[in-house]
C-alpha cells in the first residue's frame, strides 16, 4: 500500500488530434473568446464613449460642410482609443488561466498551447469588424451631407480598423512575453507617448513618423486631396504587416515553431521594412511640384465660373461651394452703393500647401481686385469671407497696414456682419473668443477696428436695418473714400461716435 501510495502516476498523453479537428477546436475557442472580448466591460465602455462622441450633436455650422479628405483621417483617433481598450482586454483574456491557476489543466487537453494562441489572435477579428463598421458609418454620414466636398481614401479609412488589429495582437504577444496584467496598461502609456509626443511630431523625419501607429497631420486648413502626399497605403501595409509579425511572434513563443509560422514571420518582417522605407519617401516630387503651383499660382489649376460681376475660381473639388460663396457675395453687393456694388471682383480660393497638411503658414494676399476664400466653410468662415468681399469692394486690396481708424473700417465690418446669417451673434462671439472685440479674422489678414469704430458699428446694428441700409447707399461715395473720418461716418449714418481715448491713439492706423 505504501509503495502504491508513493508512486506518482504521470498524466496520460492525449492522443494525437487531426489537423482538421484542431482547426475546428481553434475556431470554436476563438468564437467563445471573441464574444467575451466584445462584452468585456472595458471594451463596452470604450465603445459607448466612442459612439457618444460621434453621435453627440456638436452644433458647429462648419460640420455641415465637411472636407472628406480630412474626415477619413478624423476617423482614426477614436479607433486608436478603442484599440487600446481591446489590447488590455485581450491581454487579460490570455492571462486568465495564469491568474486563476489553471495552467496545469491545459496539459491534458488535445489543443497545444500555440493553437490556443492562434485562437486568441483570431478572437480579435470581430472587434476589428465593429471598428470598420463605425468608420464606414462615420464617413458615410459625412459624405451624404449636402455641403460635403473632396474625396476620401480607402487606405486612410482602413487605418483605424488596422490600428485595432495591431494593438489587439500586441496584447496577445505581451501576455506570452510577461505573465503580468500590469504590462498592457504600461504599453498603453508607451503607445500614447510614442504617438503623441515623439513620432507624431511634424518636424520628425517621415520614416520616424511612419513608425507611430497613427500619423497626425493637422494643419490650419484642409488641402485638396492631390496635395496631401500622405503615404496612406504604405502605412496601412505597415500596420497590417506589423500585426502579422507580432501575431507570428506570439505563436512562436507559445511553441508553434513550424515552417509555416516561421515563413509568415519572415514575410511579415520584410513587408514591415519595405513599408517603413517607402513611407520615408513621401511626398513624391510630383506632389511637391503640385503644392508649389497651388500655392504660388492657383489660377493655373483652378476652375472658374463667372456670375454677374463676380468670377469665382476654386480648386476642382471645391466648386460645389461656389453657390455658398455667391450667396454671401451677392448679399454684400446688395448692401453696397454705386458704383462699387457692381465693381468687378474675382473670388479666388487659396491654400498654403508648401508644408503639406501639417503646415500652418499664412495664405499670401491676393492680387488687387481679388478676394480670398479658403478651403473651410460654414459658421465663422462665412463672416470672414464676407469681410474679405467687403474689403474687396471698399479698399480693393488685401494688404495689411494696421487697424482701420476711419469710415472705411466701419463700413467694411458693418457690411460683413449684415451680409452674414447670424452675423451679429458670430461677431460678438469672435470678441469673446481668442480675438479682440472689433476683429474679424478674414482669410488673409484681419479686418480690425479700434474701440470707437467698434462702438459706431454696434450703434448702427442697433438701429432699424432698413434705415441704415438707405443711409449707407446714399452716402456710399463719401463713406468709402480714404479721407473720411469716423466722426463724419457716424454723422452721415445718424449715430454718434464716442470720444477718442488714450488706448485708441496707441493703434497704428491703416
Amino acid at each position: 500500500m505504501t509503495a502504491v501510495a508513493g508512486t506518482r502516476v504521470a498524466a496520460p498523453k492525449p492522443p494525437p488530434m487531426r489537423v482538421q479537428g484542431r482547426r475546428r477546436a481553434v475556431l470554436a475557442l476563438a468564437r467563445v473568446e471573441a464574444r467575451r472580448l466584445l462584452l468585456h466591460p472595458l471594451v463596452l465602455s470604450a465603445l459607448v464613449a466612442y459612439l457618444t462622441l460621434l453621435l453627440w450633436p456638436s452644433g458647429e455650422s462648419e460640420d455641415a460642410y465637411p472636407v472628406l479628405q480630412d474626415i477619413d483621417r478624423e476617423t482614426q483617433i477614436g479607433q486608436l482609443l478603442l484599440g487600446l481598450a481591446v489590447m488590455i482586454a485581450v491581454n487579460l483574456a490570455v492571462l486568465r488561466s495564469h491568474r486563476r491557476g489553471t495552467d496545469g489543466y491545459f496539459g491534458v487537453l488535445l489543443l497545444p498551447p500555440w493553437w490556443r494562441t492562434v485562437a486568441h489572435v483570431l478572437s480579435v477579428l470581430p472587434t476589428v469588424v465593429v471598428g470598420a463598421l463605425i468608420v464606414a458609418g462615420q464617413f458615410t454620414a459625412a459624405a451624404l451631407k449636402s455641403g460635403a466636398v473632396g474625396h476620401g481614401s480607402v487606405s486612410e479609412l482602413s487605418t483605424g480598423p488596422l490600428l485595432i488589429l495591431l494593438l489587439a495582437v500586441l496584447g496577445v504577444l505581451l501576455a506570452r512575453l510577461v505573465r503580468s496584467a500590469f504590462v498592457a496598461p504600461l504599453a498603453v502609456v508607451a503607445v500614447l507617448a510614442g504617438t503623441m509626443v515623439f513620432a507624431a511630431d511634424s518636424r520628425s523625419p517621415a520614416w520616424l513618423r511612419g513608425l507611430a501607429p497613427l500619423v497626425f497631420d493637422e494643419g490650419a486648413r484642409p488641402l485638396p486631396s492631390d496635395l496631401l502626399g500622405r503615404p496612406a497605403a504604405w502605412h496601412a501595409l505597415y500596420l497590417l504587416a506589423l500585426a502579422v509579425l507580432l501575431g507570428a511572434g506570439a505563436v512562436l513563443l507559445s511553441g508553434g515553431r513550424t515552417r509555416a509560422v516561421r515563413a509568415t514571420a519572415l514575410g511579415a518582417l520584410g513587408a514591415v521594412v519595405t513599408a517603413v522605407v517607402l513611407q520615408g519617401t513621401a511626398p513624391t516630387e510630383a506632389v511637391r511640384e503640385a503644392r508649389e503651383v497651388a500655392t504660388r499660382d492657383p489660377a493655373a489649376v483652378q476652375d472658374c465660373e463667372r456670375r454677374g460681376a463676380t468670377t469665382y475660381c476654386a480648386f476642382p473639388e471645391f466648386t460645389p461651394w461656389i453657390d455658398e460663396w455667391a450667396r454671401v457675395t451677392d448679399e454684400v453687393r446688395s448692401l453696397a452703393g454705386a458704383p462699387d456694388a457692381t465693381r468687378k471682383l474675382t473670388v479666388r480660393q487659396k491654400v498654403a500647401a508648401l508644408d503639406g497638411p501639417s503646415g500652418d503658414r499664412e495664405i499670401s494676399p491676393a492680387a488687387p481686385g481679388e478676394s480670398t476664400v479658403t478651403t473651410a466653410w460654414g459658421g465663422e468662415r462665412e463672416l470672414e469671407f464676407a469681410a474679405s468681399v467687403a474689403r474687396g469692394l471698399v479698399v480693393g486690396h488685401e494688404r495689411y497696414e494696421g487697424v482701420h481708424c476711419d469710415a472705411r473700417g466701419v463700413l467694411m465690418v458693418w457690411l460683413a456682419v449684415r451680409a452674414t446669417r447670424d452675423g451679429e451673434a458670430m461677431f460678438e462671439d469672435t470678441g469673446n473668443g481668442l480675438n479682440s472685440p472689433g476683429v474679424i479674422q478674414a482669410p488673409v489678414t484681419a479686418v480690425a477696428l479700434r474701440g470707437r469704430e467698434l462702438a459706431v458699428v454696434q450703434r448702427l446694428l442697433a438701429e432699424p436695418q432698413a434705415e441704415v441700409d438707405r443711409r449707407v447707399k446714399a452716402s456710399w461715395a463719401e463713406l468709402s473714400a480714404s479721407g473720411t473720418t469716423t466722426d463724419r461716418a457716424a454723422a452721415l449714418l445718424g449715430v454718434t461716435a464716442p470720444a477718442e481715448t488714450a488706448d485708441d491713439r496707441e493703434y497704428q492706423c491703416a
